[in-house]
């Protein structure tokens, strides 16, 4: 069986970066499209209004598929692999694991093409883990391809 690895890093960086591309594409906006270089907590999300946490889903599905493209990973099509989470906020407030559940970056990749599905089949585990670092906020995300 070969394994392969790809490393991502969403990092403040990309986010200055992705922020020129948005601002240019959407000139009359003001606001920023993505707040933070991780993804927002379950409890941030779950009790939105509905439109508006669609909103928030489209944003970052626009933004992972950017970010894919970036990489120059688009298509890819990964058909099976184990994805690790490592998300470093920049606060040492109390975070729960299970708030971090990574569901919209995970459907910018499907839309990205970087993999085939978000489903059990082609993403067979899912590893998280939740770090403070004030300095360098991030979400590191491994990909262990198995083939």
């Amino acid at each position: 069986m070969k394994i392969q690895e790809i490393k991502l890093v969403i990092d403040n960086l990309s986010l200055e970066e992705y922020e020129k591309y948005y601002f240019e594409k959407h000139p009359r906006a003001s606001k920023k499209p993505i707040d933070n270089p991780y993804h927002p907590t379950i409890n941030q999300w779950m009790i939105m209004k509905r439109p508006m946490m669609n909103a928030l889903k489209q944003k970052w599905k626009d933004f992972i598929r950017w970010f894919i493209d970036n990489q120059g990973y688009s298509n890819l099509h990964i058909e099976k692999c184990e994805m690790k989470f490592i998300t470093y906020y920049k606060t040492n407030r109390r975070h729960d694991i299970d708030n971090s559940c990574p569901k919209f970056i995970l459907d910018g990749f499907s839309e990205s093409g970087f993999i085939i599905d978000d489903d059990s089949k082609h993403i067979t585990k899912i590893t998280m883990e939740c770090h403070v670092d004030k300095e360098n906020p991030r979400t590191e995300i491994e990909v262990i391809i198995r083939q």
